[in-house]
């Protein structure tokens, strides 16, 4: 083991022995960014003219400023290494991290062994192993506390690429071995760092399935349609979709009688209102509409309908949560039975309205917005519309 270990995956430390100097122990932002930006750009000398860019936005002598830092981080980490150990150089109004001490950066050894892993000489089974080890290193994204920084955010991008990489590689590799448990072990492993990954997530639910855990598949991917829909108001890809599906919802036997294929394609209460469906079970109706519409050469009007903060005021995710799921109440109950719509985004749902001249739209409207306006807290919410005619598009076809 190296006489002093750094770590840049997850939390920055710094350590030698049983001696540990964490981002807790860093007195003040500029110290922690010097040190920071020293180590990922080993082997530079930096000019003290790009540090004080980085550091001071103003200062009356910031290169008086910037040796006084200098000097109390060397002061502060002798606390935490070896007698002796000169961390930080200067040389010609530069400064650099020594590179001559004894020393491991596990960002570096990530990305070494990501490289080795690489190796399409090497056995299947090497391969896994040297992955395994660089994924044991990644123990969060690159400086995870500070990676909206502008300096850390590239670099940050770059690890997170390299090491969806190489849980993609990993895993290819691992599937024709059979290790399906270890495929599992290592998606809810990387999942805990990056959960809206929908590459893990689809790995973790195949891994699921080839194990016989159709149950815990199911409730995975259940699980990764609300995570996405509360986030970002999308829904899984229409691979993953498919796959749900065809392969891991229950099908153990196959039917010879109509009437059991009915009871399960058949809809348990037939509610009043519009019917709500996922995005991508939207398309497919949309474009079934534009067909028969085509046919029939008449009105078929689509809806955007968008929330949005008064004053310019953003809304909170918890506002914004609520008042969406108030608006699908409302607008499932202000349509017809044969009316569909689906949640388009974040804080929009759009509406098709087959059947309704789109001179009648605005009745639509008024209904939609009185009963979300029935709630006084929505007071602060906009509502707004964009309304189109569908068959004006299917006539160009």
């Amino acid at each position: 083991m190296a006489l002093i270990n750094i770590t840049m995956l997850g939390e920055f430390t710094i350590s030698s022995g049983n001696k540990v100097f964490s981002e807790n122990d860093i007195r003040g932002n500029k110290m922690r960014k010097m040190l920071q930006y020293l180590i990922a750009h080993r082997g530079r000398k930096i000019p003290q003219s790009e540090i004080i860019e980085l550091l001071w936005d103003n200062s009356d002598n910031p290169v008086s400023a910037l040796k006084t830092l200098v000097h109390r981080t060397r002061e502060m980490l002798k606390h935490y290494l070896p007698t002796g150990t000169e961390f930080i150089l200067s040389e010609h109004s530069t400064y650099s991290f020594n590179t001559d001490l004894d020393y491991s950066i596990d960002s570096g050894e990530f990305e070494r062994l990501c490289k080795e892993g690489n190796n399409e000489l090497l056995t299947r089974t090497r391969r896994v192993n040297i992955y395994k080890k660089a994924l044991d290193l990644y123990k969060g994204n690159y400086l995870s506390s500070f990676s909206e920084e502008s300096w850390v955010t590239p670099i940050n991008v770059y690890f997170c690429t390299l090491h969806a990489s190489i849980i993609e590689k990993c895993v290819k590799l691992l599937y024709p071995m059979g290790k399906f448990t270890e495929i599992v072990m290592i998606c809810e492993k990387a999942m805990v760092i990056n959960p809206y990954d929908e590459m893990l997530h689809e790995h973790l639910i195949k891994g699921m399935t080839a194990l016989g855990e159709y149950t815990l598949a199911a409730n995975q991917y259940q699980y990764l349609k609300r995570l996405l829909s509360d986030q970002f108001g999308a829904a899984p890809s229409p691979r993953l979709t498919e796959m749900y599906e065809l392969t891991i919802k229950p099908r153990n036997d196959t039917h010879n009688n109509l009437d059991i294929v009915l009871g399960d394609l058949w809809e348990d209460e037939l509610t009043c209102g519009g019917y709500y469906c996922e995005y991508e079970i939207f398309r497919y109706i949309f474009r079934l509409y534009c067909r028969e519409n085509a046919r029939i050469k008449g009105e078929l009007p689509i809806l955007l309908i968008s929330l949005s903060g008064t004053e310019e005021k953003e809304l909170s995710d918890k506002t914004l949560s609520k008042a969406m799921q108030k608006m699908s109440d409302s607008i499932s109950t202000s349509l017809r039975k044969r009316d569909i719509y689906t949640r388009y985004s974040r804080s929009q749902y759009i509406l098709l309205l087959p059947g309704t001249p789109v001179s009648d739209v605005s009745i639509v409207k008024k209904r939609i917005v009185d009963k979300f306006r029935k709630s006084n807290d929505k007071s602060r919410i906009n509502v707004t519309f964009d309304i189109q005619d569908v068959s004006e598009y299917t006539k160009k076809s």
